[in-house]
This record gives C-alpha cells, structure tokens and sequence, in this order.
C-alpha cells in the first residue's frame, strides 16, 4: 500500500514541529491531552477518520482523496510548494501560533473574561491577511505582553486592551486602500485637436 499509517502520522508531527508547535499546544488547541497527541504520533492511538481531519485542519493541512494516477503530479505539486515556503511564511506561522498559545492559556485562567472572544476572532481574521514585518511585530509585542500577564483584575483590563489592539490592527490592514490604478495608456493634450 502506497500509504501506511505510519507515514501518515510522520507527516502530521513533521507539520506539527515545521509550525514550531508543541504537543502541548496542539493539544490545547484540539481539546485532547497531550499524552493523547503522543500516542497518536507514536501509532499507539488508534484515530477515528473525523479525529485525524481534524488533526490535520489544526496544523493548517487537508485531508483529501487523490485518484492513484493523479498522486505523482499532486506529490510533486506539494513537495514545490513545501520548498517554496519562505522564511517570512514561517515567521508569520510561529507568531501567530505563539499568539494562539497564549490566547489558550487565558481561556483557562481567565474563561468567559471580557475580551477573549474579541482575541480568538481578531486571532483568526488576522490569519487570513498577508502580514508584513511591521504587523508580525506587533502582534509579537502583543503576545508577549498576554504571555506575562498575571492572574487577578489588572490581568482582565490587559486582556480587554490586547483585544482592542487586535481588532484595530485588523481593521487597519482590513480597511487599507490599495492604490490607485494606473492608466493603461494616456491620450496628449496635441492630439485632442487632430
């Protein structure tokens, strides 16, 4: 068989450790113990197909179905855009995996406090915006600041502050206006009289 469980498996911790993700983290992520995400990547757990799509989609991958004389051209596509991956798509992946981390550790100190909701959606949006240096930055600041934070009321007024942070660099990249178009071509002024 082309494909064994074991290969299957070895791509997701492959993908899982490419994203600077731990088994912590994905855990949490997915809502499992991390002892479970240990067996599954060791072949101990036996995974149900919605478990493992699931899995998959946490380590921004799909599961799909390829006809058999389709797979050489589907490999070879994957394998160029895998190489293709630049620094910076790997810079934006671990900031923004860092920033889910410590938006999941607040979920579990601080649940139901006023402005998580506004983290995880502002998180998420973020996530489908090309982000340059300057916004990577400032997300990084952001997390570290929500990686710092201690437990009690100061931690509730920084929370609700990091959200607003998030949304207004969201809005800001959101509601940027792309420039001008350019002519394709321009008549002279002289031959408006011919």
């Amino acid at each position: 068989m082309a494909y064994s469980t074991d290969e299957l498996l070895h791509i997701l911790r492959t993908a899982r450790e490419t994203i600077g993700l731990s088994q912590r983290n994905l855990s949490v992520r997915i809502g499992v113990p991390q002892s479970h995400i240990s067996k599954i990547e060791s072949g101990g757990a036996d995974l149900r197909l919605s478990s493992f799509v699931e899995l998959a989609r946490a380590l921004d991958h799909e599961v799909v179905l390829v006809p058999r004389k389709l797979l050489p051209a589907v490999e070879a596509i994957v394998r160029n855009a895998s190489s293709a991956l630049s620094d910076d798509a790997r810079l934006r992946s671990s900031v923004l995996n860092r920033a889910q981390a410590a938006v999941t550790r607040l979920n579990r100190l601080h649940q139901n406090a006023p402005g998580l909701e506004g983290l995880n959606q502002a998180l998420r949006e973020l996530a489908n915006f090309q982000l340059g240096s300057s916004e990577l930055e400032a997300i990084r600041r952001i997390t570290d600041r929500l990686m710092k934070l201690p437990t009690g009321s100061n931690a509730l007024a920084m929370i609700q502050s990091a959200s607003k942070q998030l949304r207004e660099l969201r809005n800001r990249i959101a509601h940027a206006l792309p420039e001008a178009p350019r002519p394709a071509y321009a008549l002279d002024e002289e031959e408006d009289d011919a």
